[in-house]
């Protein structure tokens, strides 16, 4: 896979689009497909129109871009999830891609993820913490970490657990005692690098300076 030099990266993105981390993702995205041999096949998600407010914002920004959308509201299928999964993937096997990535998807991906190449941007090392972000950051803060980071993993049925493909990390400041000001702080060091970083990898896979067959995770810290 991505062997050729020339060969176009094609990507899937699946996002919830809650809030502004998700929409800057999708919207860094979008920028650097424009400059290097990336494409984005689809971008799903899994709200309609009106559902939230950051979905909705999330759904109109991206309406203007000239990508192929599919909403199917996970509303309905609380109790079904593989048949939520099946809605899911009768739509996005009708497009030819190298793999997903999920940006802010906050749903569980079992089939999917045993079909496709999955892929996840978690705040965190390869070492852990593992859950969301805001537990993530709650247990740095906890065991007083003194470094963090970021990581592009693939998805498997252990959650955050998969093979890493890429990192960078970044020092924790303890110089304040405020624990919201510290959770602020780490949170904001987060956004700051989760774009760049995104891209920086996708960068590097569309030129085969890194590959999905890769045994070794690479350290981006320096790029960015």
């Amino acid at each position: 896979m991505l062997n050729n030099k020339e060969r176009i990266l094609r990507i899937g993105l699946m996002s919830s689009g809650r809030g502004e981390g998700s929409l800057n993702l999708v919207k860094s995205i979008n920028e650097i497909s424009k400059k290097i041999p990336i494409n984005i096949e689809f971008i799903f998600c899994n709200r309609k129109y009106g559902e939230h407010s950051g979905s909705d914002k999330f759904l109109e920004e991206i309406n203007s871009y000239n990508i192929p959308i599919i909403t199917i509201s996970s509303k309905k299928f609380t109790e079904n999830k593989l048949d939520y999964e099946n809605k899911i993937l009768s739509r996005i096997s009708k497009f030819n891609f190298d793999l997903i990535l999920l940006v802010g998807y906050m749903l569980i991906t079992k089939k999917i993820h045993n079909r496709y190449e999955t892929y996840n941007l978690h705040p965190a090392l390869p070492s852990g913490p593992r859950g969301k972000w805001d537990e993530v950051i709650n247990t740095l803060i906890n065991e007083k970490s003194n470094k963090s980071g970021l990581m592009i993993h693939k998805v498997i049925d252990e959650v955050d657990s998969g093979k890493c493909l890429t990192y960078c990390s970044f020092d924790i400041n303890h110089s304040t005692l405020d624990k919201e000001k510290k959770f602020l702080n780490i949170r904001k060091q987060i956004i700051g690098l989760e774009s760049i970083f995104i891209c920086k990898t996708l960068e590097m896979l569309s030129t085969n300076q890194i590959n999905l067959e890769g045994g070794v995770p690479s350290d981006l810290t320096n790029y960015l």
